[in-house]
């Protein structure tokens, strides 16, 4: 059994983030999929509670005031491809590009340096005066609690840390708790490449997909907006849109510029998905989107179909999972190691509460060779799973180191409204070693690429990260010998470069025979 602490815990990934909720769940299914826009207006947020903390006195106060300040209003200007200025001006951010502005933490780094080179003009700065004009120039009523909503979140991630956040409660509820997501983005997941926005991944089933983008596409502009000096969820939000709305992306490709035409549909991304690759030596593929409610369930049947497929190995393709449940995650881990192996361990930041011990409580369902696939953005829960699966001596990890998300978040009803969740950090988890992947993330055992496509991470992204405290740490044991995969081509050319790389391991020379299968 799971031994669980007061409230469940969730590890979800909005910039690779994780909470955990006691909030009561009641789900009304729609035909429209609501926008984020949608769900603020519904908590109807006022400006009281942004305009509480851009006081002049109070963002002039310390530092870091001034700099969840700057970031509050930055983050709003951003939305409408603006920034501002240290003369207290609203600017394109096209006569900027000349200054990265891709992070948190880049963005922020001339406020830091203004602050420490003349505090005495920092401290008049009226980021209050900033927040009005975007208020009343820009901000329509109807966009309104969505943008004191992103303010917010832009204020708390320097002043207290990048994974306390706010969120509409039915947002959860309809959104990010269920099993199966709906979407309607245009199935670009992005990276960045020599300040510039490239493809990273296309989604099966996409537009982008049937109209033909291709990983590794730099992103020039979309709808006629140009990408360059945007900050990643402002670009990330340009994507979506309504059912049906028609999106012309232009990306560049070895130096030719392609025009796209994309027509939105709604498509729904499963929680799990399996497929048998066939051949002399047949291996099935169960990629995990997310660990949502159910998931566990879900990994059983496709255990119980690979299984009568009579495949020779498996590949869990944890690439680009944000994370989830963390419980789904034990349990799943548990299906290849057993139900008494621990699979990971919670600690507190409050030192008066004791640390918690997780058990997946499973049935172990299958000893075929394990090779696991992760990439830069696999995150939080994808990292208890990959780790674990590690540290208990059951799989060989293939890719590219993760994300490093650690910490995990208790949700609980806003104070000051109760149509909106406070997720706040209240500990960090730490995998069977006793290492916790916060910072880190985790290596692969075998490094395979993404094109040198980079992915940034919370030391990268955020002016003020998180870090676990250390702990005693053993040393891992990987379950194949890999010395002689080292020596197997990557990828023999194809697309995928990594799921090739991970099939031969699970059949090179050395992995069956030292993993005593």
């Amino acid at each position: 059994m799971i031994s669980s602490p007061r409230m469940f815990i969730i590890s979800l990934f909005v910039l690779a983030v994780g909470v955990s909720l006691s909030l009561s769940r009641s789900v009304s299914d729609t035909s429209k999929v609501k926008s984020v826009e949608d769900y603020w207006a519904e908590t109807g947020l006022g400006p009281v509670a942004l305009e509480d903390l851009l006081q002049d006195q109070t963002c002039g106060s310390s530092e870091r005031y001034f700099l969840a300040c700057a970031n509050a209003v930055l983050t709003i200007a951003n939305r409408f491809n603006l920034t501002v200025s240290l003369d207290e001006t609203l600017l394109p951010v096209s006569s900027t590009v000349s200054t990265d502005t891709s992070s948190e933490k880049k963005q922020l780094e001339v406020w830091k340096q203004f602050f420490s080179d003349e505090t005495h003009k920092a401290v008049k700065f009226s980021f209050f005066k900033i927040w009005k004009e975007l208020e009343e120039k820009h901000i329509s009523a109807d966009q309104k609690a969505w943008m004191v909503g992103l303010g917010l979140n832009g204020f708390i991630s320097v002043f207290r840390d990048p994974h306390t956040y706010l969120m509409p409660v039915s947002q959860f509820q309809e959104v990010i708790s269920k099993a199966d997501s709906r979407s309607t983005s245009l199935g670009i997941i992005l990276g960045q490449m020599h300040g510039q926005y490239v493809v990273r991944k296309v989604t099966e089933g996409s537009p982008a997909k049937a109209s033909g983008v291709k990983k590794g596409d730099i992103l020039v502009s979309v709808n006629g907006q140009k990408t360059q000096g945007l900050m990643l969820p402002r670009v990330s939000e340009m994507l979506k849109g309504e059912v049906g709305e028609v999106s012309t992306v232009v990306v560049n490709r070895d130096g030719e510029k392609h025009k796209f035409k994309l027509r939105r549909a709604e498509i729904t991304v499963a929680t799990v998905s399996t497929q048998v690759i066939e051949g002399i030596k047949p291996i099935a593929v169960i990629g995990i989107n997310k660990f949502a409610k159910g998931a566990c369930d879900k990994v059983k049947e496709s255990l119980a179909m690979v299984q009568k497929a009579h495949v020779r190995g498996l590949l869990l393709d944890l690439r680009d999972n944000p994370g989830g449940q963390m419980e789904e995650a034990a349990c799943i881990t548990s299906l290849f190691v057993g139900a008494e192996k621990k699979i990971f361990e919670i600690r507190y930041l409050d030192p008066t509460k004791k640390s918690e011990v997780y058990y997946g409580g499973e049935e172990k369902l299958t000893s075929l060779p394990l090779a696991v696939l992760m990439n830069a953005s696999s995150a939080s829960a994808a990292e208890i799973v990959a780790g674990a699966l590690r540290d208990l001596n059951r799989a060989v990890l293939v890719g590219e180191r993760t994300f490093g998300k650690g910490s995990f978040q208790e949700g609980e009803y806003w104070s000051q409204n109760k149509k909106i969740a406070l997720f706040e950090t209240k500990g960090f988890y730490y995998l069977p070693s006793g290492r916790s992947p916060q910072m880190k993330g985790l290596e692969p055992d075998i490094a395979v690429g993404f094109d040198n496509i980079w992915v940034g991470r919370e030391a990268d992204q955020f002016t003020n990260p998180l870090r676990a405290p250390e702990r005693q740490v053993r040393q891992a044991t990987v379950a194949f010998s890999v010395s002689e995969c080292l020596e197997v081509e990557d990828g023999n050319g194809t697309e995928d470069a990594q799921l090739s790389k991970a099939r031969q391991v699970l059949f090179c020379a050395n992995a069956t025979a030292r993993a005593g299968l």
